[in-house]
């Protein structure tokens, strides 16, 4: 396995620092519980299958047990089984069947080498998407009860993306105490494609609605923004106000390795803006796979209290993201050519999100002070 080219420094350094991630652990000790929940965004107008108010946002919520469940484990697809007011079943329903279509494109359609189409031979794409999304989750359908202090995550997904394509992310801090949140960013438009926005700048006002009911849940605890490829984006474009949340993870922008200011405005400009004008006080992990030689040209020196992450494996843009890997547990029968590569990333993947508890438990413990 190719080593990482930063080298390993101690988390609690208030300096630029680079880490490698860990190997590793176990679940946490706590059963997982499910839920949702959905709120609105006045600050945007949507209107589209016959709804027209503010934008609605459908939260699912993963969050820690104290007892023992007295609900069976939930399947994939019933994570996206809910009741939703009579106004919106029409846009929750083709939203659902946008997020299944991402799904077989972006984590079921090419191999690990991102170009390599998969047959599934004698199955097709979509009997193989239904037979992963009947595998069960780590999760019990159960209300989130009332508590102390505690840390809640906001996950902000990445472009075209899904609010669950990260069940494995959520299960593991939910086991861990933490509450995990993740919403969509994206509303179906009527002969629009999926991921066509609202409106054609950074949506500060969806995340700022969430992070404001992270922090009602948190009862005084901190609050966490984690985003991957376009979510970590738009944090970038947003978490620079004080205040909205009290650590931000930033998976692979896709920016990492770009040094060409031009194109970089061409493509990327209200992130790029964000990060040559403004300054970030809350502590920032960056990660990115070194396979694309990052550099973090254009990160460098715009936060004292960011944390430089490289994995000691390779890892597909989607890797970060454990829908990716949801085909390698494929029921008997499907085949799953890329199996083996999928398996070592996904160890790596593993490894990321015990790199990811390590910083917030040091942020948790006021190391970054």
């Amino acid at each position: 396995m190719r080593q990482a080219t930063l080298t390993t420094m101690r988390l609690v350094k208030l300096l630029v620092i680079a880490c490698l991630w860990l190997p590793a652990r176990a679940q946490g000790p706590h059963p997982v519980g499910f839920s949702y929940t959905t709120l609105y965004n006045d600050s945007l107008p949507y209107s589209a299958f016959g709804y027209n108010g503010p934008a609605p946002l459908f939260l699912q919520i993963w969050h820690p047990l104290s007892g023992t469940p007295d609900t069976p484990l939930l399947t994939y697809r019933e994570l996206r089984l809910r009741q939703v007011p009579e106004d919106l079943e029409s846009v929750y329903d083709a939203l659902t069947e946008h997020m299944d279509s991402a799904f077989i494109e972006y984590d079921l359609r090419y191999a690990t080498d991102g170009e390599t189409s998969l047959a599934y031979t004698p199955y097709g794409i979509a009997e193989v998407k239904d037979s992963l999304f009947a595998l069960p989750t780590r999760a019990h359908r159960a209300r989130i009860g009332a508590t102390g202090e505690r840390s809640v995550i906001l996950y902000h997904h990445g472009s075209q993306g899904m609010s669950d394509e990260n069940v494995r992310m959520a299960e593991y801090f939910a086991s861990l105490g933490y509450v995990f949140l993740s919403s969509n960013f994206h509303w179906p438009l009527e002969g629009a494609p999926y991921g066509t926005p609202l409106v054609w700048e950074p949506d500060r006002t969806t995340i700022g609605e969430l992070l404001r009911y992270a922090r009602k849940l948190s009862n005084g605890g901190r609050v966490f923004y984690i985003g991957h490829s376009w979510g970590a984006q738009e944090g970038w474009c947003t978490l620079y106000e004080p205040g909205l949340a009290d650590a931000f993870v930033s998976l692979e922008t896709t920016l990492e390795w770009k040094t060409d200011t031009s194109e970089v405005r061409d493509k990327w400009p209200h992130v790029l803006q964000a990060l040559l004008h403004q300054r970030y006080a809350l502590p920032i992990l960056l990660a990115a796979d070194p396979a694309m030689q990052p550099s973090y040209h254009f990160f460098r020196g715009v936060s004292p209290r960011m944390i430089y992450a490289s994995p000691l494996g390779s890892l597909a843009h989607e890797g970060f993201t454990s829908a990716w890997f949801l085909r390698s547990h494929a029921p008997a029968g499907v085949p799953v050519p890329d199996k083996a590569a999928l398996e070592a990333q996904q160890r790596t993947y593993e490894a990321l999100l015990d790199t990811i508890l390590d910083f917030l438990r040091n942020v948790e413990r006021g190391a970054f002070k």
